[in-house]
Formats: structure tokens, sequence, C-alpha cells
């Protein structure tokens, strides 16, 4: 199948994306592959895939009539090619000022570009290949907090401009249980039925999700400079992500667990913005990025060290519905 076929298993739904967005880096054009690579070998991922909203992105995003009217407020003229929807809709691949979109968001984008880690981790011969890819690039399904990075850091919308001017809504909600149980469900490495995750796991990108969502809010937030939705609207993102993050710390028992995210809500100060003409100050920028690398340092933590049987009293806050139906292999 032609790479332009494919997208991914990321969960951003959101109509354009930001430019400025930090893990981005791990998608480098200069070091993707293509979706191929993957697919050679994930051949029922790759069929998930093309039942996906991710995979008719590349076709559709450009033609839908909410789409252009954004890229219309902002002076696009070709979303396929201007970094602005680029970044985080589509898959470019090539080195610079020759780059080419060749896919929607596709595997890479979650699992970091494979030019340095995809032989090491298709060498099944060596026991460590999985650990010797991370090393060179590679995430992770067991790393949760990089791959929830990779997903909110396009859908908190981390752009003014593409709020205030294009209209864009601040961000979608986001819950990563929910989304990675539906649409964009691919479990296939040990049979064909695509099973639902286990609670321990569940329980898991529960925590670490709702982390993520605060840590990429406040990162949003400190870099603002306008009046207008954007401020607001991340502003509204940060304090639902915190009661999120306090019902979790309220039900769970006294411990290391309660301990960290405890922490986490006395490392997310409000932000506070000044008026400043026709423009807006936010005026604790410094103590906000602070509060950010100690979140996302613990939500590191949480997601290399703690074990989801641990954290069963999590179970009552755990959506019931997933966002879409998960593939079904034939």
């Amino acid at each position: 199948m032609p790479s332009r076929h494919f997208s991914a298993t990321a969960t951003v739904l959101l109509l354009l994306a930001a430019t400025a967005c930090p893990a981005l880096a791990q998608s480098d054009p200069a070091k993707i592959t293509g979706p191929e690579a993957c697919v050679a070998c994930h051949k029922l991922e790759g069929a998930a895939w093309q039942e996906m909203k991710h995979f008719k992105t590349f076709d559709e995003l450009h033609r839908r009539p909410e789409a252009k009217d954004i890229a219309g407020k902002l002076g696009i003229a070709n979303i396929k090619s201007e970094s602005t929807c680029v970044q985080c809709h589509y898959t470019s691949m090539g080195a610079a000022g020759a780059t080419k979109v060749i896919a929607g968001v596709s595997c890479e984008l979650c699992h970091g570009a494979g030019a340095d880690w995809t032989k090491v981790h298709n060498d099944k011969t060596k026991p460590t290949h999985i650990a010797d890819a991370e090393k060179l690039g590679f995430i992770s399904p067991n790393n949760i907090y990089k791959l929830a990075s990779n997903c909110f850091q396009c859908h908190t919308v981390p752009n003014e401009k593409l709020v205030n001017t294009g209209g864009h809504q601040v961000g979608s909600a986001l819950e990563l249980v929910a989304w990675t149980q539906g649409e964009v469900r691919h479990h296939f490495l040990t049979d064909k039925k695509n099973a639902d995750d286990t609670p321990e796991r569940k329980r898991m990108l529960y925590l670490v999700g709702r982390v993520v969502d605060l840590e990429y809010s406040l990162r949003g937030i400190a870099n603002a400079v306008e009046k207008g939705n954007f401020v607001k609207g991340m502003n509204a993102r940060i304090v639902t992500a915190k009661a999120e993050l306090q019902k979790i710390a309220d039900k769970l028992p006294d411990g290391a667990a309660k301990t960290d995210v405890l922490a986490i809500l006395a490392a997310a100060p409000k932000p506070v913005a000044a008026a400043d003409g026709a423009g807006v100050k936010i005026t604790n920028k410094d103590e906000i990025l602070a509060g950010v690398k100690t979140i996302s340092d613990l939500g590191q933590k949480i997601s290399d060290t703690y074990k989801g049987a641990d954290l069963a009293a999590l179970d009552a806050l755990l959506p019931t519905a997933n966002q879409g139906t998960p593939f079904t292999a034939p």
C-alpha cells in the first residue's frame, strides 16, 4: 500500500494542529522511515489503521468545511504543506527544505522516528532488542508517560493564534483510557483478538493521562501573550485537570502514589495573567515552568515505577465507554 494511505494510532482528533509542540522532535522528518517499515511486520495493526479516522485524514482533512474555515482565517493556502497543520496532522519525510507529507498521523509520530531504531527493534535474535531500540529513540507502549505526551502535546493545542484567530477549539476532552481502548486500539502482539487492556494497565493509563493533561495544559498557557479564548480555554483545562487529579488523590489510600499525586497538584500554580493594552502577560511564567518540570518528572516516575495492581482504588473513576469501536481482525 502507498505510504499516503497510512495513518496512525495516535489519539489526536483535532481539525488543525499546533506549531510549538516540544515532543514533536521525536518525529524528525529526516529520520522518518514511513508506515510500511512498521506494517511489514505489524500487518494487523496496519489493517486497524485503515479503519481509523486518522487513516482518512490524509485525503479528507483539507476538504472539511471547518478546516477550510480555520485555514482561511489564518491565511493558510495549503493545509497539507503549511506547518501549522502539518505538525500534528501529518507525517512528513525528507531532509530540511525538501520534506514531503506522506501520511496522516502515522506510527512514528507515536513511537518515534524510526531510522535509528527500526533495525534494532526488528532483531529478535537479541532478547534486549526492545530495550536497545528504546535507547535509540523507540517509544515503547510500556512507557505510558512518553506515549501520553505524544497525545497531549497536540491535543491541548498550545497555539494562541490557531485558537484566537483561527477559531480552533482549545484542545479536546482526551481521556487516555477511553481513547486507547476504542478506535485506536491495536493489540495484536499475542493474538488476533485485539483484546481490551487489563484492569492494571487501564489504571496506569488513567493516572498518567491525567498527569500529562495537566502538564501540557500548563505548558501551553505559560507562553500566552494575548487576551482571548486561548487563555480562557487553557485556564479551564487546567482547572479541570487539577479537579480530576484531586479525585484521584481522594480515592488513593495513604502511601507513595497519593503522596506523588498531591505533590503534582502542589506543583501546579494558578496562572496569573496581567492585562497589558490589547495583550496579556503571564506574570508567573517561570513559576509555571518550574512546576511543569516537577510534574513531568513525577509523571515519568509514576509511569516507570508504579504497578497497576496497586491502584485498584482508581477503578471507580475509570470510564465505562470507549471513544469509538475497536478494530476486529478478519
